[in-house]
């Protein structure tokens, strides 16, 4: 059994994109739209997903319960883990995880989609889907990175401290996160969106 990172990220209901942070007076409505798929495809570039690691996971940092936060699913020691990059005209804008309980078998293979967007699949209506308010992380701890490298290959599994390095892969502390979960059935699958550095300035275009 691997332990968990001694790390509390705290979350809000309040989405606060801060100038500090870089971000243009237009990110609010960015970072609180439903589909990232989507709103990113709107952009005038290039987007593609790059998948990163789909497998089993005993590490993560992302969706455990927080104080003044939704009361996260336990999905059990062992979890089933989807981790990718969203990117624009090749450069990564958005780390996202997607979690479910190992013996989830439902979301397990509908996590298996390679390089399609999963948005395409939660928000296509063909799924009996309920999703919950988004919590938002608006300043990440300064010990939390996640990989930013959209060239590598298919890491040998997920990864979510800068101190635990990995040959010519590039780590970066995200500026903000977001985070929600939705429910199939009784089934659940929790969805964790972190905003990378690159992000603002396509915004500003």
């Amino acid at each position: 059994m691997v332990s968990k990172p001694n790390i509390r990220i705290e979350w809000s209901a309040q989405c606060r994109p801060y100038p500090q942070h870089g971000w243009p007076p237009q990110a609010a409505g960015f970072l609180n739209t439903q589909s990232l798929t989507q709103a990113l495809r709107a952009l005038p570039h290039y987007f593609s997903v790059q998948p990163l690691y789909l497998g089993e996971c005993t590490e993560d940092i992302w969706l455990r319960p927080s104080e003044n936060a939704h009361e996260a699913a336990d999905f059990g020691e062992t979890v089933f883990v989807r981790d990718v990059l969203l990117c624009l005209d090749g450069k990564a804008v958005v780390w996202a995880r997607s979690m479910c309980a190992a013996d989830s078998q439902r979301w397990r293979e509908l996590l298996d989609c390679g390089t399609q967007p999963l948005g395409e699949r939660l928000f296509d209506g063909s799924l009996p889907l309920q999703r919950s308010p988004f919590e938002f992380c608006n300043t990440v701890p300064e010990n939390v990175s996640v990989p930013q490298q959209p060239a590598q290959a298919v890491l040998a599994k997920p990864t979510v401290l800068a101190s635990q390095k990995r040959t010519s892969t590039v780590f970066r502390r995200p500026l903000a996160a977001r985070r929600s979960w939705f429910d199939w059935s009784g089934e659940t699958l929790g969805l964790v969106e972190c905003f990378l550095p690159g992000l603002p300035d396509f915004l500003r275009r």
